[in-house]
């Protein structure tokens, strides 16, 4: 950069604009961390920027050094005994670290490394769903990180990202808050990372890897706004797009993990979804959970909640978004009566809901056929979006060529009808064998299978050929549905939502 260019940035109103505004975040950082002595007071001049230029960045550079010093102590290293090991954020100071379900995977027990280098042994106890684990460790002097509210994170906001990448403990990446709500848009329906769905999440550009899963992101305040799970990457490294599990969802789990030993769900019996731009002008409503579909014979069809309702309170706490909801049926216990207050077309209404148990989703196969059946009806009518685990595919699997396919091309997949064979395998289970699944389509994205089962789209079972045409004949390009099929010989169902597209 020549003098004579930095001269006229200065000069400029652009270049003057852009060092107000990085005066302003330094002195509000500075005044939050108690940190006014400079990094750099002591060199010499930079021979590029004036004294005063040079002091806003040392101001800056400085109050970024505090906030690491003091956040780095409440992250740890964990390691599953299995070759596995990721991170973890200290959440109370008696012994309860955070982590990934996915970091610390099916062990009992794992060690963790602290920042003072001293190491412990912690239990586990783990939720797979919202893939958040507790760890606990013998330990009463931790320092705790400070948990903020992941409701207030805004695109653009900046985010610093503290982990084990690649196992170099104690690492530190800066970046920003890229957006917010990925996997739970009618955009995105669903964010699949390895075998696990996630939605509501906060993407961002700090530097994620393999190893930071499980540790905190957090903002400019050093508030843990989330809990670094995955990247999107066509290498296994980071390529500037990592998820985060917002920090509220993660205190709701974490709290109901700590005293109830795991997570009891209330069931609703709706889809709600984050307001958009124009629903909030049509609504009257800044802030809010539109329901997009209401279940049959569930608590919030008996209550009278009908599709277009904007939730704005239950249970006398306020809804800003979609989570709000969601936690609440963490925080409210099955059976208990609450009150739902909704905006329709304009007009406050206030319904009593009486909560039910959220539908079984495991063990089905152990149970007696018609109970089987019962459980089954009752995953299909509940609204969730939860997978169960896939198999991997053998390492020379390659999707079928897209020049060749055959069966309802809406979807991207050859079918056959089940066999005899196929019955007695997967007994109970009526629909269409996946042959293949071609690339880049609807069926590769909703994570079908060779060896997969379609049993439900939409509103239709499908118990052959024929009827999935026919369910396909009555969507168009665009159309947003829900597809529910069996993975291979596995009894459990998985329902997700799917984009039609060609």
């Amino acid at each position: 950069m020549s003098m004579r260019w930095t001269k006229r940035l200065f000069s400029s109103q652009v270049g003057w604009a852009l060092l107000a505004g990085a005066a302003v975040g330094a002195v509000g950082m500075v005044a939050f961390l108690n940190s006014g002595r400079p990094a750099f007071a002591d060199e010499p001049a930079s021979p590029i920027l004036t004294p005063a230029e040079a002091q806003v960045l040392a101001d800056l550079d400085a109050a970024t050094v505090t906030l690491v010093d003091r956040v780095r102590p409440a992250v740890v290293n964990i390691s599953n005994g299995r070759g596995g090991q990721g991170s973890g954020v200290v959440f109370r100071s008696d012994g309860y670290i955070i982590t990934n379900d996915h970091v610390v995977e099916t062990a009992e027990i794992v060690r963790v490394l602290f920042d003072d280098g001293r190491t412990a042994e912690g239990k586990v106890i783990r939720d797979r769903f919202t893939d958040i684990a507790v760890v606990k460790v013998d330990r009463e002097d931790l320092r705790a990180a400070i948990f903020g509210d992941s409701e207030e994170v805004k695109p653009g906001q900046m985010a610093v990202a503290v982990g084990s990448p690649f196992g170099l403990e104690r690492s530190v990446t800066f970046g920003r808050v890229s957006a917010v709500g990925r996997g739970g848009s009618s955009e995105a329906p669903y964010l699949q990372t390895g075998n696990r769905l996630y939605t509501d999440m906060i993407q961002t550009d700090a530097a994620i890897n393999p190893g930071n899963s499980g540790g905190p992101l957090l903002n400019y305040r050093g508030e843990v706004i989330g809990i670094n799970t995955a990247i999107r990457t066509a290498s296994g490294s980071n390529l500037g797009v990592g998820f985060a599990i917002p920090s509220n969802l993660v205190k709701v789990v974490a709290e109901q993990l700590i005293s109830e030993g795991k997570v009891i769900r209330a069931w609703f019996g709706v889809e709600p979804e984050n307001l958009l731009g124009y629903e909030t002008k049509e609504s009257g409503v800044a802030r809010g959970s539109i329901i997009r579909s209401v279940s049959p014979d569930s608590p919030a069809s008996e209550a009278g909640v009908k599709e277009g309702d904007v939730v704005v309170a239950i249970a006398g706490k306020p809804v800003r978004g979609e989570m709000d909801l969601r936690n609440a049926m963490l925080v409210n216990r099955p059976g208990t009566t609450i009150d739902v207050k909704v905006i329709r077309k304009g007009s406050p209404k206030t319904l009593k809901v009486t909560l039910g148990e959220l539908p079984e989703w495991h063990g089905a196969q152990d149970q007696p056929a018609p109970l089987q059946e019962r459980i089954r009806d009752r995953i299909r009518r509940a609204p969730r979006r939860f997978f169960e685990e896939r198999p991997e595919r053998s390492p020379g699997y390659q999707n079928p060529p897209s020049e060749t396919p055959a069966g309802p091309a809406k979807l991207g997949v050859r079918v056959r009808n089940l066999t005899e064979a196929d019955r007695q395998e997967m007994p109970g289970i009526e629909g269409v064998y996946v042959e293949s699944v071609e690339p880049d389509s609807t069926a590769e994205g909703a994570e079908l299978s060779p060896g997969y089962v379609i049993t439900e789209l939409g509103d239709t079972t499908i118990r052959n050929i024929e009827d999935l045409r026919e369910a396909l004949s009555g969507f168009k390009r665009g159309d947003r549905t829900m597809l529910t099929f069996v993975p291979g010989t596995e009894p459990a169902l998985r329902t997700v939502t799917i984009i039609i597209r060609f």
